[in-house]
C-alpha cells in the first residue's frame, strides 16, 4: 500500500531561504517533495506571492547572468509542480501581520497539521493554532526532525 504523502503548508520565507540562500533544512523540504514523502498545499494567494516575490528576486539579478536566471525559474517552476491547490474559504484574523494569515486559512481549508515558516508572527500564535486547530507551526529543521522518527 503507498504511503500518502504529509501535506504542509510552506511560507514564503522557506522557500526563499532555501533557493537564495541555501538553508540546507529548507533545501530538505524540496527533496521529501520529489522522493513523495510530504506535498506542499498553497490557495492562490499564497501562489501569487510566492511568484511575485520570485519575481521581484529574479528581475533584480544581473540579467547578464542567463544561468542563474534560468536556475530560479526551474526553481520556481519546483516549487509549483504538484502542488495541491485548494480553495481560499477561512478568512482568519489572528495574525498581528495580516498577510500571514492565508498560510493559516491553507491549513484550515485544507486541513493541514503543519504550517512551515520562520516567521515570528506566525510563531507567536503557534500554541493558539496548536490548541484550537491542532496545526503545528514549526522551522524545516523541527518538522524534519519530527518526521524523521
Amino acid at each position: 500500500m503507498k504511503n500518502n504523502p504529509i501535506q504542509i503548508v510552506v511560507d514564503t520565507n522557506v522557500f526563499v531561504k532555501a533557493i537564495f540562500h541555501r538553508d540546507e533544512n529548507s533545501k530538505k523540504l524540496f527533496q521529501l517533495k520529489t522522493n513523495n514523502k510530504i506535498r506542499f498545499v498553497m490557495n492562490k494567494e499564497m501562489q501569487n506571492e510566492l511568484l511575485v516575490t520570485f519575481f521581484r528576486l529574479i528581475t533584480t539579478t544581473n540579467k547578464k547572468d542567463v544561468k542563474k536566471v534560468t536556475i530560479l525559474g526551474t526553481l520556481l517552476s519546483l516549487s509549483l509542480w504538484q502542488v495541491k491547490e485548494i480553495d481560499h474559504i477561512s478568512h482568519t484574523n489572528y495574525c498581528t501581520d495580516v498577510d500571514d494569515n492565508k498560510f493559516i486559512d491553507c491549513a484550515i481549508d485544507s486541513n493541514t497539521k503543519y504550517i512551515i515558516t520562520y516567521d515570528e508572527h506566525l510563531n507567536s500564535i503557534a500554541d493558539f493554532l496548536k490548541e484550537n486547530f491542532n496545526i503545528n507551526v514549526l522551522s524545516p529543521f523541527q518538522f524534519i526532525n519530527i518526521i524523521s522518527h
